[in-house]
């Protein structure tokens, strides 16, 4: 059943992709569709994992699920701060207040491909009827990047319901925050759903305040 949810999820995605794709196109709606498009990439990967077998191949494609986690997750913080800015939201006007982003956005991607990438070493694991490769060589406990964006797009989600009224944005980041808490260990789908509702709260903010 863990299949048939993923090839969903990954269905959910390539949506949440054309629907973006709908929109005026900026930076910051580009880094939306780059990360969309990696977490098709990724529930598509787990969800064709039992199809493609255990083999050199099926560990190659999961390889790139890391990559993308570790390259593109915190690029949603330049993303929720480029939703401010265009909301209006004062303290997301100033020049320093983006350098100050992008500077923890770079820091928080390199410390990602530190664990996720020069530190890859792939093992198989099933669950349930999924077989993927997991990280055994990255560093121990919460993956650090993808909490403090998460945390940075609630801080940025209320900030924006303050000021706008529009409360769905911190909603998902909300929701992702309790999901990645409870997606841990055989349980790590429910991470997955939580990535899909935030996918369609920040798809929603994006098309509500960035496509003017």
């Amino acid at each position: 059943m863990l299949t048939a949810l993923y090839l969903i999820l990954s269905a959910l995605f390539v949506f949440l992709v054309w629907q973006v794709t709908q929109i005026k196109r900026n930076n910051y709606v580009w880094l939306l569709l780059l990360v969309l498009a990696g977490l098709f990439y990724d529930t598509l990967i787990i969800g064709i994992g039992k199809f493609v077998g255990e083999s050199n191949l099926l560990q190659t494609l999961n390889a790139g699920r890391f990559y993308v986690h570790a390259l593109l997750t915190p690029t949603m913080m330049i993303f929720g701060f480029g939703v401010l800015r265009k909301a209006g939201v004062k303290w997301a006007q100033g020049k320093t207040a983006h350098i100050i982003v992008c500077i923890i956005t770079t820091l928080l991607i390199g410390l990602g491909a530190f664990s996720d990438i020069l530190r890859l070493d792939l093992h198989v694991k099933t669950v349930a009827d999924t077989l993927r490769y997991v990280n055994e060589g990255g560093m121990k406990g919460p993956p650090i990047p993808a909490i403090l964006t998460i945390i940075f797009l609630i801080v940025a989600g209320i900030s924006l319901w303050r000021n706008s009224g529009w409360k769905w944005l911190a909603i998902g980041a909300i929701v992702m925050f309790i999901a990645a808490g409870a997606g841990i260990g055989d349980m790590f789908y429910i991470g997955n759903i939580g990535e899909v509702i935030l996918g369609f709260t920040n798809a929603a903010a994006a098309k509500k305040f960035l496509s003017t």
